[in-house]
């Protein structure tokens, strides 16, 4: 029923483990390169997780955002290795009080311990001479990052790919947001993704880019069918069919109707002539 994968490509190895093997978001990979593990799998998936940090030395983790299946070993590898935990900011306070987790996540996932862990710097550099850029990239979680090897054309994605047709939204994701990082992340120099779900994506540009394009096209043709007096459910049905499995075993926090409430939001904000800001830099929503 479980899944357990290894993944080798070049200099980065990673394992990918998951209590049930039923679709790509129900496993987590943690990437490893030299000393440095990014992200630390789910909690529920330790025994498997600690045989693949045991394998060599540890000195550190980069966690993409606090989420249950990239933070759920952290604290533990920290206990068993005294190896330095690091993610951004805004992921700091989750990580040390803990957060809200709905019954499936626990299911899927586990509850990760309690951590502190530190500020991540703009730039790491790693033994090998490798150097990753941290790259903040909102909208799956308001902490999540990605850290870029520009040099070896590598992105280390967290969640911001998954896959190129998304159809499902979680309710506290924020679509303006992950379009703009979409966007953002595709100025960078890069060519291959390791993705948190899905693995190695050999041509990663393409793959996001793919992903934005869908995205605009959904957001443009909700627009079309509201405009036509289509209700919210009706549109998502058109575009997306009906809710599946997943929707209604997450209780509707994870469901194609957010996607269409999200898309509806952001076209009724560039109709009304709204813009979003990201630090300092005014952008349209579309």
């Amino acid at each position: 029923m479980g899944v357990v994968q290894r993944i080798r490509y070049q200099a980065v190895e990673g394992l990918r483990a998951g209590r049930f093997n039923r679709g790509v978001n129900t496993a987590a990979t943690c990437y490893r390169l030299g000393s440095t593990l990014i992200d630390s799998g789910c909690a529920n998936r330790w025994p498997q997780v600690r045989s693949f940090v045991r394998e060599q030395l540890l000195r550190q983790v980069l966690l993409t955002h606090h989420h249950e299946d990239h933070s759920g070993n952290a604290a533990r590898i920290q206990q068993m290795t005294g190896a330095r935990v690091l993610a951004s900011g805004l992921a700091l306070q989750p990580l040390a009080t803990g957060w809200r987790l709905r019954p499936y996540q626990q299911l899927l996932f586990g509850r990760p311990q309690r951590l502190i862990a530190e500020p991540v710097p703009d730039l790491v550099e790693l033994e090998g001479g490798y150097r990753l850029q941290v790259i903040g990239t909102p909208g799956h979680a308001d902490d999540m990052v990605c850290y870029l090897e520009a040099e070896h054309g590598w992105l280390f994605s967290g969640d911001l790919f998954v896959g190129d047709r998304t159809r499902f939204l979680r309710q506290d994701e924020g679509l303006g947001e992950l379009l703009q990082s979409l966007r953002k992340i595709l100025t960078c120099d890069f060519q291959t993704l390791f993705c948190a779900h899905r693995g190695v994506v050999k041509d990663g540009k393409r793959a996001i880019s793919a992903k934005l394009q869908h995205l605009e096209s959904l957001c443009d043709s909700s627009r079309e069918l509201y405009r036509q007096g289509l209700p919210p459910a009706e549109i998502s049905r058109r575009l997306l069919g009906r809710e599946e499995l997943v929707s209604l075993v997450t209780g509707y926090h994870f469901s194609k109707r957010n996607l269409i409430r999200a898309c509806l939001q952001l076209v009724e904000k560039v109709d009304h002539g709204v813009t979003e800001h990201t630090g300092e830099t005014e952008f349209p929503v579309r």
